[in-house]
């Protein structure tokens, strides 16, 4: 997450993310996901954003092994109220 913008900021870096289909093999790249290219990015600030954060294993599939791994290290996994509860302002959506 980006935590601040001014109107003169030129550059920014943050981590990309992506969600690759199973069925894709992602072996023969070197960068883990194939090439990507873009041609402009746009900034969105959202309402309420302060509630997105990072994120663990466990909330990407509990059942996983790596959730397994992360509850060795960390202790049991218990859902964030984010991830249960609907944001008041956002009715439910």
């Amino acid at each position: 997450m980006i935590e601040t913008i001014t109107p003169s900021t030129k550059k920014v870096q943050f981590e990309f993310i992506a969600a690759v289909p199973m069925e894709k093999d992602l072996s023969k790249y070197e960068n883990g996901i194939g090439e990507l290219d873009f041609d402009s990015l746009r900034v969105i600030s959202f309402p309420g954003g302060q509630q997105y954060g990072a994120i663990n294993p466990c909330e990407m599939n509990e059942f996983s092994d790596e959730c397994d791994v992360w509850e060795q290290e960390n202790g049991p996994y218990v859902r964030g109220d984010y991830m249960i509860k609907s944001n008041a302002r956002t009715k439910g959506r």
